[in-house]
């Protein structure tokens, strides 16, 4: 769900001065937020960060491999 989506379909509840205090938003909004802070923590990780970096010098250091096919990827992971 596209964020401008989630803003129409949020409805606030406020309190007495008016202020919102909670939202109540679709499950499947939910949902994705609940996901994409999951996403957002492993993100985060020290040993996450230090993998991303590893593999960026692998690339720098051409120590990569392409393939055209996931198949051909299974091929030789398997050899």
């Amino acid at each position: 769900m596209q964020a401008h989506a989630i803003l129409e379909k949020t409805k606030l509840i406020k309190n007495a001065k008016g202020r919102p205090v909670r939202a109540v938003l679709p499950y499947r909004a939910y949902r994705e937020l609940v996901e994409l802070k999951i996403s957002q923590e492993i993100y985060e990780r020290p040993e996450t960060q230090e993998a991303i970096r590893s593999s960026r010098r692998d690339v720098v250091a051409g120590r990569v491999r392409r393939f055209k096919t996931l198949s051909e990827a299974l091929r030789w992971l398997d050899e």
